[in-house]
């Protein structure tokens, strides 16, 4: 990816841990262990990727594991190797077969003046 492309974006890596609150403005690549608050205009967690806290995004793309509070404003897309578990809150959810949802599920409409 070029310098350009990642502006506003946070890639967490392989092996990699972070604790703490994270706002990212683009989108957030999630491979390796989030601890705490995550929120971007975008989510992206890949198969070994690990978040553990609040997560807020209008799309949410799980292959990895999210636990406690999710919220997708718009799509929440659960993979087939994804794991969620927790308060989830969505507006559209599509779970691949083998994808794991566990958890109070609240389904809410699109923000009002949204294109979705």
């Amino acid at each position: 990816m070029s310098d350009q492309n990642q502006n506003g974006c946070l890639t967490v890596g392989e092996g990699v841990s972070l604790s703490g609150n994270f706002s990212v403005p683009d989108i957030a690549f999630i491979s390796g262990t989030v601890n705490g608050e995550l929120t971007a205009r975008e989510i992206l967690i890949g198969a070994t990727g690990v978040v553990k806290g609040t997560v807020s995004a209008d799309i949410i793309d799980v292959r990895g594991e999210i636990h406690q509070e999710i919220t997708s404003k718009k799509s929440l897309l659960i993979r087939s190797t994804g794991r969620v578990s927790g308060n989830i809150t969505y507006v559209e959810l599509e779970i691949e077969k083998g994808g794991d949802i566990q958890g109070t599920m609240v389904k809410t409409d699109a923000p009002s003046g949204s294109n979705y």
